[in-house]
């Protein structure tokens, strides 16, 4: 309505724009700020019509299936859902829908080929709606319908829909499936973000929790968050990333950071000062490289001519090579998540730095991971200094440490859990 009104004051003022007082009314629209609304976008009420199908469709909600949007959450998140429509499609006629928030681009973490592009009336098995504007779009929702959360915004949206079912059809087919990486309240000050996304977690009798390791799901039993069933798995070294590893290759004298400004909780800050001290008081700082790869960023001056090179996100072929050519590695995360790129270079013979945050201590989980409990820019720059001095040593030190968790190494592997979750949405009344 405002903007209608703007447009119809431009208009006045082209036609009417010598009249006195006209002119004035017409400029006063035309200048006029929108008062703020206070409204926060990605949970707006999605609009529902009935559908009368009677074929099980599993919905998938993510932000994007985009490759350049995508981290380790949103391609564990579609493997997963993958995984267990595969599961129910081998006991009876399933449809698959994605329903995204961004156009999806011909990048894809998805196999466009197999999936399609739809409006509401198509009836492919494998769909992809692009749901852009919630208040101007309709989702046809059908008593066998069942959702899969991938983030809390997601999971807001779809136990509202599930509400909606109810009206609907009586009750909801299925319980939610929530897939839980991170507590994501922490990715917000105290607010109405943190209130809106610790909801998801409170009002969860009806929902299954799929949690991201052990460490994660260990943390929300300790805060008593109840779910109506949990379950969790554990990280594991991607197929599509090990492919490019060379086990036993020779390292630089080059330190990789994982580099996430935008992101809080990685906490670059610190590693910034981190390196700054270390730049400062190790006179060897020199012969080192240091290279940030996650997120593309202003190179970072650290100092006696010493800089940090951003390479931005980098395809799996490029990261599989850094990975291989780097001797030290600094990846934080202040999250109960163990998070995937220490684990990565760890096992990739890299000395890595990291922190521990509650129950989580991945140093238990290699021996080449140093778990820092305090992050201040002194203990990093000692820890730094340590790695490096253990390399400049021993060049192969590297590829001697031990993992001390098998799973990680297993692969992409199908999880077996998955089979108890499918028995937990068919089961019917």
């Amino acid at each position: 309505m405002h903007t209608l009104l703007k447009q119809l004051g431009k208009g006045t003022l082209r036609t009417f724009g010598n009249i006195p007082y006209v002119e004035a009314a017409a400029k006063y629209i035309v200048n006029q700020r929108s008062a703020p609304t206070y409204e926060i976008p990605e949970i707006d009420p999605i609009r529902t019509e009935m559908d009368a199908c009677e074929a099980l469709r599993l919905n998938l909600f993510i932000p994007s299936i985009n490759v350049s949007d995508s981290f380790g959450g949103i391609f564990t998140a579609v493997r997963l859902f993958e995984e267990l429509g595969e599961i129910l499609g081998s006991r009876s006629d399933v449809r698959m829908r994605i329903i995204t928030h961004r156009r999806t681009t011909d990048h894809s973490v998805v196999d466009l080929t197999k999936w399609k592009l739809t409006d509401q009336k198509d009836e492919a098995r494998y769909q992809i709606l692009e749901l852009i504007n919630a208040q101007a779009q309709t989702i046809s929702l059908s008593r066998h319908d069942i959702f899969v959360a991938t983030w809390w915004s997601t999971a807001f949206r779809a136990a509202r829909l599930r509400e909606r079912q109810k009206k609907y059809f009586g009750r909801p087919f299925a319980p939610l499936i929530y897939i839980v990486q991170d507590f994501e309240p922490a990715f917000y000050p105290w607010s109405s973000h943190y209130a809106y996304a610790e909801t998801t977690y409170l009002d969860a009798a009806s929902t299954i929790a799929i949690f991201n390791s052990s460490l994660l799901r260990r943390f929300f039993e300790k805060q008593g968050y109840l779910f109506l069933r949990s379950y969790h798995f554990e990280p594991r070294i991607s197929n599509s990333l090990k492919v490019h590893l060379r086990p036993n290759a020779k390292k630089e004298k080059r330190i990789l950071v994982y580099g996430r400004p935008s992101i809080a909780r990685n906490c670059f800050e610190v590693i910034c000062a981190g390196l700054r001290e270390w730049v400062r008081t190790f006179a060897g700082a020199y012969q080192w490289s240091i290279i940030s790869a996650g997120e593309r960023h202003p190179n970072v001056q650290l100092g006696n001519g010493i800089e940090m090179q951003s390479v931005g996100k980098l395809s799996l072929q490029a990261y599989g090579a850094l990975l291989n050519d780097c001797a030290v590695g600094v990846s934080l995360m202040l999250s109960p998540h163990p998070s995937y790129p220490p684990l990565e270079m760890a096992h990739s013979g890299i000395l890595t730095i990291t922190n521990s945050y509650a129950d989580k201590d991945l140093s238990t989980w290699h021996d080449n991971i140093y778990s820092l409990s305090r992050l201040v820019p002194e203990e990093l720059a000692k820890a730094i200094d340590r790695c490096v001095k253990s390399f400049e040593e021993d060049n192969a030190v590297g590829w001697k440490g031990h993992s001390k968790v098998p799973f990680y190494l297993r692969g992409d592997q199908a999880d077996e859990f998955l089979y108890a979750v499918a028995r937990d949405i068919t089961v019917q009344d």
